[in-house]
């Protein structure tokens, strides 16, 4: 699942830690590309914390992209941005028609659902996108029969409310999306924080939203998805495991003497509630930190499977040791 990302205007600032998750540049990377080209720059918190507009993302993206491509960056780290989305938009397509085998890069695809999405299919869209389908609003997209498979799905809806998970959650399932990007107007942030949780790879944005923010985000999610693709992604499947043992138990078992001479039960109990205390932890932060949300779901989601398969270990042990918890 990929948390709710947040409710971004124009103006939002992001950390260093969100500009990594959403442009694949590691941090020395961002911060030498800033020392050596001066590619961008970022404000300054009191705290000399830096801080990266929208503008900053998508042009760490793009420089990203062409350097992928082969581009050295301090041939295209004076460009602007203009210029920077139509070199992409030539470079990225040429790269795909002249590599073939593992470095081949293949047009996205990109299914628009919903009205008000119109800037995504007509002029300026330098994504190198293959556009496989328009569906009129949610709802008939999660009843038509067949959907386009797809890469990134846009949805665009006036209004959010529960039924509008489901139906949304059945459009991503059915159209395989690796990420979905929901534009909405009103609803209850109860709702657009459950939705957000429900759907792995979901981003929110809260309207109206300019064409130019909606291809910015579209770029970023895209580079997101590619990025999973070639390296190891940062998210992992799957629904949050439930608890086998309460916090109390573990406590009991932390104290219980066995015959097991290393006392593997006393050990695997405090491990597991260090583990449990640090998935609350990351499902606090998860909810709490909008910028780095994918990274603490990301850890969130890990820690807790990690804690699962702790907890089947030591229902093992506990048979074994005969031990009452």
């Amino acid at each position: 699942m990929l948390a709710m990302s947040g409710v971004e205007k124009e103006t939002a600032l992001y950390g260093i830690g969100a500009v990594v998750s959403r442009t694949g540049l590691s941090a020395p990377n961002i911060r030498m590309w800033e020392r050596r080209y001066a590619v961008v720059e970022p404000e300054r918190t009191e705290s000399n914390r830096r801080l990266y507009s929208s503008e900053d993302v998508e042009r760490l993206t793009l420089l990203k992209r062409l350097t992928d491509c082969g581009d050295s960056i301090s041939t295209i780290a004076g460009l602007d941005l203009v210029a920077l989305r139509k070199r992409v938009g030539e470079a990225v397509p040429m790269v795909a028609k002249t590599k073939s085998g593992k470095g081949s890069v293949a047009p996205s695809r990109l299914l628009v659902v919903g009205p008000g999405l119109e800037g995504l299919l007509r002029g300026q869209v330098i994504l190198e996108v293959e556009v496989v389908g328009t569906v009129e609003d949610v709802e008939k997209a999660a009843t038509q029969k067949k959907l386009p498979e797809t890469d990134l799905v846009v949805i665009s809806a006036e209004t959010l409310f529960p039924e509008t998970i489901v139906m949304v959650r059945e459009v991503v399932k059915r159209c395989k999306a690796g990420r979905a990007l929901l534009v909405y107007r009103f609803t209850s942030s109860k709702t657009a924080s459950a939705l957000a949780k429900a759907i792995e790879g979901l981003m929110l944005l809260q309207g109206p939203v300019e064409n130019n923010q909606l291809r910015r985000e579209c770029l970023v999610q895209l580079n997101a998805l590619r990025d999973f693709r070639v390296g190891e992604p940062l998210r992992v499947a799957g629904a949050i495991p439930e608890r086998l043992y309460e916090l109390d138990q573990l406590e009991r078992i932390s104290r219980v003497s066995t015959t097991v001479e290393c006392e593997c039960p006393r050990h695997m109990a405090s491990l597991l509630q260090s583990l449990s205390a640090f998935e609350k932890y990351s499902q606090e932060c998860e909810d709490r930190n909008v910028e780095d949300a994918l990274l603490h779901a990301f850890l969130h989601r890990t820690t807790a499977q990690a804690r699962r398969a702790m907890e089947e270990a030591l229902r093992h042990l506990v048979l074994v040791e005969g031990i009452e918890v």
